[in-house]
């Protein structure tokens, strides 16, 4: 007959043994859970590449898959070690540009464009990988996809605020939204994005139209003015419609 203390002993030790199975079991389903939300992650962030441009061709898309899966856990690691000071440095750009601080303005300019240059390589790699792979026009078409159409959208509303622009001073705007583009595909998020977009609208307002002898400020007034006065005449009346006399 086994003693009671060697009961108490073997009842432990079994106790244990479970608890260590559990811990173990949870563990990996923690492991497996974090990783199925990293891949669903990364899925969400490299559908809008690969949903840019019709392919049809397998090696063709498994190559700008690849692309797409280095640019995108690149830019993951590189804003988890850049982000705080990349705010911070936003911020003061934003503090800058409220008291009306030029000097102070480029200044922040300068500091931000220095740290995102340490991604710039990556990002010139994934767009050198498209391009071996791609058309420009498809290249094209993802760096719309990856910067929602911001472009296209803005460059519109250029020749709605100046109807007046030449055909040579469109084609500047244009080259500038483009390179606000082109630099806003360092950044993860699309306030980031917007941030670069309004760098390059200061260019072409502040700095390119002001010298073509456009103002600006007073631009902007009239096309608001003209959208709200478009706006009330499209608004219905609340009068009931007036009887028809014969």
């Amino acid at each position: 007959m086994k003693s009671p203390l060697f009961c108490v002993t073997l009842l432990g030790a079994l106790l244990s043994t479970q608890i260590q199975i559990e811990a173990q079991t949870n563990s990996a389903v923690a492991v497996a859970s974090a990783a199925e939300k990293d891949l669903a992650t990364l899925e969400k962030h490299i559908h809008p590449i690969l949903s840019a441009v019709s392919l049809n061709d397998a090696a063709k898309e498994t190559k700008v898959r690849a692309a797409a899966v280095t640019y995108v856990q690149a830019l993951k690691t590189w804003h988890a070690a850049n982000d705080a000071q990349i705010k911070s440095l936003w911020s003061e750009f934003n503090a800058a540009r409220s008291k009306q601080s030029v000097a102070d303005a480029n200044a922040a300019l300068a500091k931000i464009d220095a740290v995102y240059a340490g991604f710039r390589p990556q990002r010139e790699q994934f767009l050198a990988d498209l391009a071996a792979v791609l058309t420009p026009a498809q290249v094209e078409a993802i760096k719309d996809a990856l910067t929602i159409h911001k472009v296209k959208i803005t460059y519109d509303v250029y020749l709605q605020i100046f109807p007046t622009l030449t055909d040579a001073q469109k084609a500047v705007v244009l080259q500038n939204l483009k390179s606000a583009r082109e630099e806003s595909l360092d950044c993860e998020a699309m306030t980031e994005k917007s941030a670069f977009f309004k760098k390059y609208k200061i260019k072409i307002e502040d700095e390119y139209l002001t010298a073509q002898g456009y103002d600006p400020k007073q631009a902007r007034k009239d096309f608001a003015a003209k959208q709200k006065s478009e706006a009330a005449t499209k608004k219905p009346s609340n009068n009931p419609p007036a009887e028809n006399k014969q």
